[in-house]
């Protein structure tokens, strides 16, 4: 039976920068790398579905942004986003959160490694706080 969990993402300091959707996964108890991978693989997936269905105005909203090598390859230049790697951007997720640029907050409680196995029901909520480095420091 499939868990429906509510994923939101925020941004520490950035007012509305909230993002909220929806994640579908196959089991009640996963790893946070494997709740990464869930998340990263279905909405990258989504988005390239779209892009191959030629919805070439199709934006991505995600957990990791393309990185600047494949933002070159969707500039400007072309007419319409190319697919986007969901191993490269799960690679990114897993950095950020090995590095403290991103945190993963399960109902009430922060995460504190890849390898905790955590405890989902339908309906839990799953935070991605992305946080931001100060300038000048």
């Amino acid at each position: 039976m499939a868990i429906v969990l509510t994923i939101r993402d925020e941004t520490f300091g950035v007012a509305g920068d909230d993002h909220v959707v929806k994640l579908e996964v196959p089991t009640e108890s996963m790893t946070v790398r494997e709740l990464i991978r869930e998340r990263v693989y279905q909405e990258v997936d989504d988005f390239n579905r779209l892009i191959r269905a030629g919805q070439a105005n199709a934006a991505f909203r995600g957990l990791v942004r393309p990185d600047p090598e494949e933002r070159l390859l969707n500039g400007e230049k072309r007419k319409g986003p190319r697919e986007i790697s969901w191993k490269r951007s799960f690679d990114v997720a897993v950095a950020a959160y090995e590095n403290r640029r991103m945190l993963v907050i399960v109902g009430d409680r922060e995460t504190s490694s890849l390898d905790e196995i955590i405890q989902l029901r339908s309906g839990t909520e799953v935070t991605f706080l992305r946080l931001v480095l100060l300038a000048g420091g």
